[in-house]
């Protein structure tokens, strides 16, 4: 199996229509992908729902994925990510300001807390160190954008600073971000 990304194996003998590939690939995604469902949907039927829907998307997409342009739990990550904000969308509901609604720009800290560095794998630390080498308002944004899930717009308008500002500040955080994890 490969060191570096594990899953690129298995979802590429999904996308040859391997079962055996697509059990272990659950067995070993499923758990931090419900975790990420559970943490944006805050109930854990939805999360259970979403993750299904997920992967028979990704039994469906394997074939498109490509190793070339991210790993492969990145890929799954973006799929459960994408499907769990479309749902809330939908519900018309918005991650972590249902239950706690101080929970805002000015509330959002840089820093995780010590718990949530005990149970950072590798990979988390590594982005949460590359994220500490970004501006302020850069991670500020792409925090508020992939954890919270607003939109560039409601950025704009939550932050008071243009749109155009908020997508430079996001666009050159991520690229950042990406040589930084290189």
């Amino acid at each position: 199996m490969d060191r570096d990304d594990p899953y690129r194996p298995l979802l590429e003998r999904c996308a040859q229509g391997d079962e055996r590939a697509f059990e272990q690939l659950y067995r070993q995604a499923s758990p931090r992908l419900f975790g990420i469902c559970l943490r944006i949907l805050r109930q854990e039927a939805l999360a259970e729902e979403v993750l299904q829907e997920c992967f028979v998307k990704i039994w469906n997409s394997a074939g498109s994925y490509s190793g070339a342009k991210g790993s492969g739990i990145t890929w799954m990550i973006s799929i459960v990510r994408n499907r769990s904000l479309d749902l809330l969308r939908s519900l018309k509901v918005r991650p972590e300001e249902v239950e706690i609604a101080y929970e805002g720009p000015e509330f959002a800290s840089d820093e995780p807390d010590p718990e949530a560095l005990a149970h950072l794998s590798g990979a988390s630390r590594a982005v949460a160190e590359c994220l500490e080498r970004l501006s302020s308002d850069q991670r500020r944004c792409i925090l508020l954008a992939f954890h919270h899930g607003h939109t560039h717009d409601e950025l704009a308008q939550l932050l008071e600073t243009p749109l155009g500002t908020i997508k430079a500040w996001i666009r050159r955080g991520l690229e950042r971000l990406r040589q930084c994890l290189e």
